[in-house]
């Protein structure tokens, strides 16, 4: 998507310009003058009324001050401190003759746009056997190129499908929404340290060894517009879903998650399966300017029918954007959401059960997603948008892999890691942890055994 300068609307005033924008910026309501301030007001002219009525004034003094000013200042005096704002408001609001509308892009570049090119025919034309195959030259798979778990590599779809692959770890390595940035190199973070393969310790099955796991690759994105990397990224997860493959997405920064989820339901149909969403953020801001961003996947997918609100659950919310109005829009959505207000008063051990009675009523499959600001900091700090006071990694990874042991997953995402920021890498740890809990459920459902099967050698050492 290329920049493009914004146009100059015909016809109107500065002034009015000035007001609008100031306006659509600060949401704010028209302002009624006080009974007792009235007359002092009236020494203003119509277009200080105007400007102080709609509400443009508070942007740049406090309500509080402004009527201390109203009451206190002569007429002259009121006048001229009107004057003075709103020639500050037109100095700071954007002015077509004076302002660009966009930074300029060298169009000539041989770089232009090239982030998310199709595939080359010639790498196309490249003749091999189809099938997942090994990059490993030892015998064991920690030697040679670092794979997600030392899986096999698949290329092309063709290779999924001759493959039977079960799941398909792919790297997204998006980082253009908000927050500490560094989530573009936690798909390479998560491949180099190998602790994915860990064996359940309840059913002590290997996922690696139950099911047919492949890493695909990272799908590429382009840093200079985050709505072709979207594009892009729902296009290749549709391509990925349509073998039958689980395609698994390793972000990236939860701007991801809305084309990891329609990419699915480009394939199987909106509203056919439900969201499980576990992070601080409610990830439902209605009011930004561009709307696509980490912050508003949620209210994307509900907004354009790609999931229902009563078929969507969010555990863990807390921090600034949860606020009155988020929380009774997503009720307003019919959202099944659970604050950490409600964990700590209830217990996360009852929250959970209340979370899979609403998973067991919801539809057969769900798409599991998983922001590491969940976490508490405690247990890892490395997140994108960091929120103290979380859930502990033992808590999550255990929902999650009750959650994929009873439910057909569709599909899976682990979002928001900023690996620079624990060079300890226990955060890449435990992130690998969460994906691993999905694995070991999805291992547990596609060997037989019940959700909550214990192996007796794990429970007790019958001495």
């Amino acid at each position: 998507m290329n920049y493009r300068a914004v146009p100059n609307p015909p016809g109107l005033v500065a002034l009015f310009l000035i007001v609008l924008f100031s306006l659509v910026e600060t949401a704010l309501a028209e302002w009624k003058i006080p009974p007792g301030l009235q007359e002092r007001a009236s020494a203003l002219n119509d277009q200080q009324l105007e400007f102080i009525t709609s509400g443009a004034v508070f942007e740049y003094m406090p309500e509080r001050q402004f009527e201390h000013e109203l009451a206190t200042r002569d007429a002259a005096g009121l006048q001229s401190m009107v004057d003075d704002v709103m020639s500050l408001a037109r100095q700071m609001g954007y002015d077509p003759k004076r302002d660009m509308g966009a930074s300029p892009l060298n169009l000539k570049s041989q770089y232009f746009n090239r982030g998310t090119l199709p595939t080359p025919v010639p790498l196309r034309d490249l003749k091999r056997e189809p099938g997942p195959f090994s990059v490993h030259r030892y015998l064991f798979s920690t030697s040679g190129v670092p794979t997600f778990g030392g899986a096999r590599v698949a290329v092309w779809p063709e290779d999924l499908t001759t493959g039977k692959v079960d799941v398909a770890i792919i790297g997204v390595p998006s980082n253009n929404s908000s927050g500490r940035r560094d989530a573009g190199m936690a798909p390479n973070e998560m491949r180099a340290l190998n602790t994915l393969t860990t064996p359940d310790v309840k059913s002590l099955l290997k996922p690696f060894d139950v099911l047919s796991i492949v890493d695909y690759g990272n799908f590429t994105i382009d840093n200079m517009s985050i709505e072709r990397t979207v594009d892009h990224v729902t296009a290749m997860v549709a391509e990925t879903s349509a073998t039958g493959a689980i395609p698994m997405l390793v972000g990236g920064d939860t701007s991801v998650l809305y084309p990891g989820v329609k990419g699915v339901a480009q394939q199987r149909g909106n509203s056919t399966f439900g969201l499980l969403h576990f992070s601080a953020h409610p990830d439902a801001d209605r009011s930004g300017d561009h709307t696509i961003s980490d912050t508003q996947a949620i209210f994307r997918l509900l907004e354009e029918g790609i999931v229902k609100g009563s078929e969507t659950v969010e555990v863990g919310l807390r921090g600034p954007a949860v606020d009155v109005e988020t929380l009774r829009w997503l009720r307003g959505k019919e959202v099944r959401y659970h604050t950490m207000a409600e964990i700590e008063r209830r217990g996360f051990g009852r929250v959970a059960k209340r979370v899979f009675r609403e998973i067991e009523k919801g539809p057969g499959a769900f798409f599991v997603s998983v922001d590491v600001s969940v976490i508490d900091p405690s247990e890892l700090v490395a997140a994108g948008r960091l929120e103290p006071r979380g859930l502990r990694v033992a808590e999550v990874a255990q929902a999650i892999r009750q959650v994929c042991a009873e439910k057909t997953v569709v599909g899976f995402a682990v979002t928001d890691l900023a690996p620079m920021l624990d060079l300890s890498r226990l955060s890449v740890a435990n992130a690998n942890a969460l994906l691993n809990a999905c694995l070991a459920g999805m291992a547990v459902r596609k060997a037989g055994f019940d959700p909550d099967y214990v192996n007796p050698l794990a429970l007790d050492h019958g001495q």
